[in-house]
């Protein structure tokens, strides 16, 4: 049965015209198109003392008064509308778009076409070579979408995919994953909303030419990560709005390719990113198989919450080497725990982690990482053998608004595996240009050129 209900918490108008919204476990949801300047009424069943609409950038002005709150929208936009500064209790979560550009004719044959106003029990979803999956405005689908070996495929709509049910939709792998597309190449993957998936949600796994635009992801299950670029190449993901209990992004090099297919030319830019208690916002790790690991960016970002975990993290708990990492143009607006953290290490996802649990539960640091292992006294040196190495990272222009001053860790394995060539450009903390790793709250091992300019 599907978790997509009517609002009970909230009531929407644009510009006088009622508007959908729908609770799903963690928020409320409300999409609808965008062309000029409009006025945005939202009647709630809570007294309101205060309101804060993020991301912060966009400079939102509420207006509020007893249970209703008002401001006016002059763009697309994906907003946060959180009530009296406790973001744990239900926010609304407005998804402004653009008007489509492409609506397929749904009675094209390779058109997978699901109406509006309905609930559909799709189950799995095959998808192949020159198809669409065209989600409708107002339709939700209780689903999973599975490609392998495709090429020049479309997901699309203004719908919702519902994966709340994910688990009863089982292939025949192992490890099931929402949308689910391999060994592929020229995926666009536009507009959707997904909501409570029980498992990774977006995984192109050895796929080229991916393009990922305004998709909205709202869960809060154990790992829920939201897009999960696994050996894949020339990935685009934009204008996205992402709230997860586990990693947002994750970019990974797993599963078994040969070592020469990792992971390059990735860029994620100009969306809204909010990591819940599990994960970390902007993750390279911890599953890096592969020779190497290369041009990785994060752009003109806003970061509204990360509850716990690093806000950017490269966790490289295998050999490959991390090399061309650029961070650039982030706002962060709360970090509660850790701000970078690049560090290798053993962990139990590691291609030489012990096989026993009981083992592995003796060996968890129980530290400021969360899967991370001790190395016995005398076996540093066996370990190494998997370890690889992070170098060449750029961090410019990284702004943490308001919220706690988190700290930070670069951490190498040992001497000839090190964290090297990292340089923060122009990093402020609550208006502090931050000038030195003791000014930062970083803690530095097995590093080397990390410089602060």
């Amino acid at each position: 049965m599907s978790c997509v209900k009517p609002s009970e918490a909230y009531k929407l108008k644009k510009d006088g015209k009622e508007i959908p919204v729908y609770d799903v476990p963690v928020a409320s949801i409300a999409n609808f198109n965008l062309e000029d300047e409009c006025k945005i009424t939202i009647k709630t069943n809570r007294d309101i003392k205060w309101v804060d609409i993020r991301p912060l950038r966009l400079n939102i002005k509420p207006s509020f008064h007893l249970n209703e709150v008002k401001f006016l929208l002059n763009q697309p936009c994906q907003i946060s509308v959180e009530l009296n500064r406790d973001p744990s209790t239900r926010p609304l979560f407005l998804f402004a778009n653009s008007p489509e550009e492409r609506v397929p004719d749904k009675n094209d044959p390779d058109t997978i076409y699901f109406e509006p106003h309905k609930i559909h029990e799709a189950g799995n979803i095959p998808i192949e070579s020159g198809q669409t999956v065209y989600i409708d405005e107002g339709a939700i689908v209780e689903g999973l979408i599975d490609a392998e070996n495709a090429e020049d495929i479309r997901i699309a709509g203004r719908g919702i995919l519902d994966g709340t049910r994910v688990n009863e939709w089982k292939s025949e792998k192992k490890w099931q994953r929402l949308i689910h597309l391999q060994d592929s190449q020229k995926i666009k993957i536009e507009d959707i909303t997904i909501v409570n998936s029980q498992t990774w949600q977006i995984v192109p796994i050895n796929c080229n030419q991916v393009n990922i635009n305004n998709v909205k992801i709202v869960s809060d299950n154990g790992s829920d990560d939201g897009i999960d670029i696994v050996r894949s190449k020339n990935v685009k993901i934009q204008e996205c709005f992402i709230r997860s209990k586990d990693d947002c992004i994750a970019v990974k090099a797993a599963w078994d390719y040969p070592a020469e297919n990792g992971v390059e030319k990735v860029r994620v830019s100009r969306s809204v990113f909010w990591n819940g208690l599990w994960g970390n916002g902007l993750e390279v790790g911890f599953e890096l198989r592969a020779n190497k690991v290369h041009d990785i960016v994060f752009e003109d970002c806003d970061i509204i919450h990360v509850e716990r975990g690093a806000v950017f993290s490269i966790h490289n708990g295998d050999y490959a080497v991390v090399d061309g990492v650029r961070y650039e143009n982030i706002r962060v607006e709360d970090a509660r725990h850790k701000l970078f953290d690049f560090a290798i290490f053993l962990s139990r996802y590691s291609i030489d982690s012990p096989k026993d649990p009981e083992e592995v539960n003796r060996r968890y640091l129980h530290g400021a990482w969360d899967g991370v292992l001790s190395v016995p006294n005398g076996q540093q040196e066996k370990y190494a053998t998997n370890r690889g190495h992070i170098k060449n990272i750029q961090v410019k222009n990284i702004s943490v608004l308001n919220g706690p001053f988190p700290f930070s860790i670069i951490h190498g394995y040992d001497k000839n595996h090190l964290v090297e060539n990292v340089s923060f450009e122009n990093l402020t903390v609550h208006g502090q240009r931050i000038k030195n790793a003791e000014q930062g709250k970083f803690t530095i091992h097995n590093a080397k050129n990390i410089n602060f300019l």
